[in-house]
């Protein structure tokens, strides 16, 4: 079994320096050590866990995410027990296969909805951050809110990414020309007491 942490870590409850700077860069948390110790206490009950790679664990609201090396998934799906554990422990299991694409990610999590894009943007700071643009029509198609859907995709690609409703933008866009009309509506109300 592969964890996001070496199991000499685990066991001994003190980092390796490797593994402490992956912990300081934010590469793995506190959560993924808590669960790969809990995972590994349960080897000697499921031996099929040794074929496992786990690459990151990450707790959400309501769910636990499992971020698992590609053709992995199997693996866990065929341990329900273990799963029944992890649901009553954390709720929901979200099991994804790494390394996945942006968009197949979003195509997975929103399915049967389509987005409408996605846009790539980069900080001044080099930091990449990623806009998925989702079609109204289909806000209750999806199983996941837009907060659910940032969190899920955002520890999955390590980068951020924020999702927006098409029909919210125009609502923004909108907004903005009513506040510059009143804005305007008021300068000239004043130039013209004057």
């Amino acid at each position: 079994m592969k964890l996001p942490v070496c199991k000499i870590d685990i066991q001994s409850d003190l980092l390796c320096p490797s593994c402490q700077e992956r912990l300081e860069k934010g590469e793995i948390t506190p959560f993924d050590i808590e669960f790969s110790k809990w995972l590994l206490e349960r080897l000697q009950d499921y031996p099929e866990l040794e074929k496992l790679e786990l690459r990151r664990a990450v707790e959400l609201t309501g769910r636990i995410l499992l971020i698992v090396k590609k053709k992995n998934k199997p693996v866990l799906e065929a341990l329900e027990d273990l799963l029944e554990e992890i649901r009553e422990k954390h709720g929901d299991v979200l099991i994804i296969e790494t390394p996945v694409k942006l968009r197949t990610l979003v195509r997975m999590l929103i399915h049967p909805a389509v987005e409408v894009g996605v846009n790539s943007l980069y900080l001044p700071d080099g930091v990449r951050e990623s806009i998925v643009m989702l079609r109204g029509e289909d806000r209750e198609r999806i199983s996941y809110s837009k907060e659910e859907l940032r969190e899920i995709v955002s520890a999955v690609m390590g980068e951020i990414v924020l999702f927006e409703f098409d029909d919210e933008r125009v609502e923004k866009v909108q907004e903005d020309i009513d506040e510059e009309f009143d804005r305007k509506l008021q300068s000239y109300g004043k130039k013209r007491r004057r």
